[in-house]
Parts: C-alpha cells; sequence; structure tokens
C-alpha cells in the first residue's frame, strides 16, 4: 500500500521524500524568530510513523547525537512508513544551557497543552497539534540531570504490552517500570501511543556508549515495526532486566561523599554503597548502605553532599547483576546496523 502524504506547518511531505523543515516556534521578548528543525523521511510504501525526539530539555546532549548519527545511516533509504526526528525540542534551552523554557517551565510537564496558556504550555500545544498527533509510536530521548550520571535505560509503563514490546525490542540493559500521570508518557497513553523513554549518561556531557546504544536500539525498534528490512545476518540478542521498584539513597548528613559500586553494578542488601565524611578534617564518617538489592541506576557524581541530597539510586532486582556498559557494547560491530 502506498504511503500517504505528512503536513507539518505549511510543508507538505510526499512519499519518498526526505525533508529537513523548521516549525516556527513562539517568539521571545527579542522578538527574534526562532525555529524547531524537525526531519522527515517519507518511505514509499505505508507503515507506521515514528517520532524520535531528543533535548526536550535543553542541557540534555545525548539525544541530539543519537539522532545526528541515525540520520546519516544510509539504511533508511529503505524505509517503510514515516520517520520523524527532531534532535532539539527546546531549542530556548538549548541556547542558554539550561533545561527550561524562558517561562522556567518545564515543557514536559506541561502537555498537552493549551493555545492559551503560558509559554510552555503554547509550546506543547503547537507540538502536539503538529506533530504528537500524527504519529503511531514515539521515542523520547533523555539524559540525567547535571551532575546526575543515568545507566542506560527504558522507563514506560509496562501495563500497556505494545509499550512493553517497544521496551524489550530496544534492548537497553535495563527497562524501568513507570506510572507517570504527567508528561510525554501520559500524553501519549491518553492517546493510545506505545511510547518509551530512553535515558542515559548526565546533562551537558556525551556519553558515547549509551549513544551507540540509543541508536541500535532505534534501528532494533523500526526493524521489528517492519519499517526496515531484517538484517541478514543473526541479530545478537540481550535480555533488558525488568525493574518494578526503585528507590533514591540520601545522605543523612552533610560531607564528602565517596561512592564505591559503579553504575550499572549489582549490589546486595546492606553493602556499602557510599560514605560521608567531614570535609573539615575530623575522622566522623557516615557509612551508607543499599536497603536491598539491586543495580545502581543512578549515580550523583556531585562529591560534597548536603543532608537529604540524593547518592545513587538503586533498581530492587534480587537475582541478577547487570553487565558493565562496555560489556554491553563491546562488539564494534553490531549486526542491527548492517
Amino acid at each position: 500500500m502506498k504511503n500517504s502524504s505528512l503536513k507539518i506547518g505549511n510543508i507538505v511531505v510526499k512519499p519518498g521524500e526526505k525533508v529537513t523543515l523548521a516549525l516556527p516556534m513562539p517568539e521571545i521578548y527579542t522578538c527574534a524568530p526562532i525555529y524547531i528543525p524537525i526531519h522527515v523521511i517519507q518511505g514509499k510504501k505505508a507503515g507506521p510513523t515514528l517520532l524520535i525526539c531528543g533535548s526536550m530539555h535543553g542541557d540534555e546532549v545525548n539525544g541530539i547525537a543519537i539522532t545526528q548519527k541515525l540520520l546519516k545511516l544510509s539504511l533508511l533509504k529503505s524505509i517503510k512508513g514515516t520517520l520523524i526526528v527532531i534532535p532539539t525540542i527546546n531549542i530556548y534551552g538549548m541556547m542558554t544551557l539550561s533545561r527550561n523554557l524562558p517561562d522556567r517551565r518545564d515543557i514536559e510537564s506541561s502537555f498537552p497543552g493549551s493555545e492559551t496558556g503560558s509559554f510552555a504550555s503554547r509550546l506543547a500545544h503547537l507540538l502536539t497539534k503538529e506533530i504528537f498527533d500524527q504519529i503511531t509510536h514515539c521515542i523520547d530521548l533523555h539524559t540525567g540531570e547535571p551532575h546526575i550520571s543515568k545507566f542506560s535505560q527504558i522507563k514506560t509503563s509496562l501495563q500497556s504490552k505494545d509499550a512493553e514490546k517497544l521496551a524489550l525490542d530496544f534492548q537497553a540493559p535495563v527497562i524501568v517500570h513507570t506510572d507517570s500521570e504527567e508528561g510525554l508518557l501520559w500524553l501519549m497513553k491518553d492517546r493510545s501511543i506505545p511510547t518509551i523513554i530512553f535515558e542515559t549518561g548526565q546533562a551537558l556531557r556525551l556519553d558515547q556508549s549509551g549513544v551507540k546504544i540509543g541508536v541500535q536500539g532505534i534501528i532494533r525498534v523500526m526493524r521489528n515495526l517492519e519499517m526496515l528490512p531484517i538484517s541478514p545476518k543473526k541479530p545478537k540478542i540481550r535480555a533488558p532486566i525488568k525493574v518494578d521498584s526503585r528507590l533514591w539513597v540520601r545522605s543523612s548528613s552533610s560531607g564528602l561523599s565517596e561512592i564505591f559500586p559503579k553504575i550499572g553494578s549489582f549490589v546486595t542488601k546492606d553493602s556499602v554503597v557510599a560514605t560521608i565524611s567531614d570535609p573539615f578534617g575530623s575522622e566522623k564518617k557516615e557509612i551508607v548502605k543499599a536497603p536491598f538489592s539491586g543495580i545502581i541506576i543512578s549515580v550523583n557524581n556531585l562529591p560534597i553532599l548536603n543532608e537529604g541530597e540524593p547518592i545513587v539510586e538503586i533498581a530492587e532486582e534480587k537475582e541478577h547483576a547487570v553487565k558493565t556498559m562496555h560489556e554491553w557494547i563491546k562488539d564494534k560491530k553490531d549486526d542491527v546496523i548492517q
């Protein structure tokens, strides 16, 4: 069956076309025009409409790198359906190295937005109308907050079988169940659009290992959606670990933090994960232990912490240890992109 045309803004993209367009955004007080670059690849044959979006927060650079590498792949020439790629949603934040919009709001918590609402709400409404209302599947690319490193992981609602299948097809090391009542996951769930969030690394820092996992994961998803032909070589199957419960271990005192387990490693209940010592030289030291067995999926890289600040995030898992990031992507050539 022949693919249908797609309209974004005033641009119509016909079957078989590859177009980069600029969607006009709400103006800031300088009256300078702002545009979001959007890449659209239309297959000649009908199929799913998959959205890949990055940098929902302006300091998340790994999603940008993933989309750059993805768009360079020649195998996209054989696509069925439609691929929409938005490397940077929050152009405003990227210009100022900020997570939020000029009105200091987080666009992710503003969906579906309103045409007459706040600055963030108006932008969310525009993106919902022009992009999100036209797609069938979505992969949202994220990075940890400033100073917070994230082990490569998928977040989604495992109550949705279609979203769970996307997560399993992606093959990130860890799948974390979430029932968010706001943001893009909530918006897509309300529209019955299978959506997964891929997180890796930390803000304003490139994580090349995570970028590679991201590119490979997107291609796996596209192959399983039949948007791309099956790989001529037998793909390597890696089984992600699914977790339902996770917890940030917090400092009960202030001081110099020393964290022992590496991100992605497995820790047992009551094992020492960190110590907090007095930065002024006394011998007083707090020992921080894991409340349960699990995988270190987030680490706070700040060495000086105040009481109550996060140290490590542990996803509860009793039986398995995740391979290190290096082991997970040790093959220099992955069959999935051949």
